[in-house]
């Protein structure tokens, strides 16, 4: 992210993940950017399964929805060109 500053991140987790927990993800966004000067790069979401979110067809019908606003967001508008 140093060396894009175009990059936008999502991390989604399960709060009942036993694999890649919640609160380790939620540190390890922390520590990657203590100073908050990425915040607008970065964004959680969190949902009410475990590891496989999918499994649960609300937290699929959710997920997919914020991948897509998260892609909607993070890329630029129509007409523009993307920035490497």
């Amino acid at each position: 992210m140093a060396q894009n500053p175009y990059l936008h991140t999502m991390i989604q987790s399960g709060y009942y993940d036993g694999a890649t927990k919640y609160f380790d993800a939620k540190y390890t966004m922390w520590q990657l950017d203590p100073s908050g000067r990425m915040k607008d790069r970065l964004s959680f979401k969190g949902y009410r399964s475990g590891h496989m979110m999918y499994l649960r067809k609300e937290d699929l019908e959710r997920a997919n929805e914020d991948l897509r606003e998260f892609i909607r967001a993070s890329t630029p508008g129509e007409g523009q060109p993307a920035k490497y």
